[in-house]
């Protein structure tokens, strides 16, 4: 494990892999026209990558929201369940990396701040169910992005050092988990994160998921070194 390859893909899901943020924003829209706010660009630009609770909790701390977390939550996504059916598609190139990843045998894995529920139905639109040999959500770790335990969970789950995973991530929270867990982070932000301040820290931007795999293949960064069926070498 000491060649400095990476010998596993981690990937974000929300903005990322699937095109949920406008659907998302306009949930967080019309719950605070409910409760008299408005979301503003600066509040927005916090939100992005943070668990459903930790946003919850943000907003209601912000803006005095007289509500319990589990009660923001809640309403929050009911108003998400009910816009999601006919909106969730996969961001450019999203599909067909996973797919060329897969195909060169390299362990895949997923870390996301969506809760399990939304995550399962996500990977089933996408028609990614059973891509990722480890799946970890916002529900399977104490504390969210920008910590770094979502990413430390899905490598120990990929059964690999931190450093020998890539990360890909479209918002700065995520980049910040990422690095302080100590993978590796290519950023490929969307047209809502793209100036967000802290992309930087990640080790390259790119502007597309299809520029990810001729990145990493230049810099000879791939290791294909797994199983055909996505999985960590045993």
């Amino acid at each position: 494990m000491s060649d400095g390859l990476v010998r596993a893909v981690v990937f974000d899901l929300d903005g990322l892999l699937v095109d949920s943020e406008p659907v998302q924003i306009a949930a967080w829209e019309t719950f605070l026209a409910e409760c008299g706010h408005r979301l503003d660009e600066g509040l927005l630009g916090e939100l992005f990558g943070l668990r459903l609770r930790d946003s919850a909790r943000l907003l209601r701390d912000r803006l005095g929201l007289p509500l319990s977390v589990e009660a923001i939550v809640a309403q929050r996504d009911a108003h998400f369940f009910a816009a999601l059916p006919g909106r969730l598609h996969p961001m450019p190139g999203a599909r067909e990396l996973v797919a060329a990843l897969r195909a060169r045998a390299v362990p895949l894995a997923l870390a996301t701040s969506g809760h399990r529920r939304y995550v399962d139905l996500v990977l089933a639109a996408l028609e990614l169910a059973g891509a990722f040999a480890v799946a970890v959500t916002g529900d399977d770790v104490v504390a969210g992005k920008p910590a770094p335990d979502i990413y430390l969970a899905a490598a120990t789950g990929l059964g690999l050092p931190p450093g020998c995973c890539l990360a890909l991530e479209d918002a700065p929270h995520g980049v910040a988990a990422a690095k302080v867990a100590g993978l590796r982070c290519l950023a490929v932000p969307n047209a809502m994160t793209a100036s967000l301040p802290g992309l930087e820290r990640a080790d390259a931007i790119l502007t597309s998921l299809h520029e990810v795999l001729p990145w990493l293949d230049e810099r000879g960064w791939l290791s294909s070194a797994g199983s055909r069926d996505g999985r960590p070498p045993g």
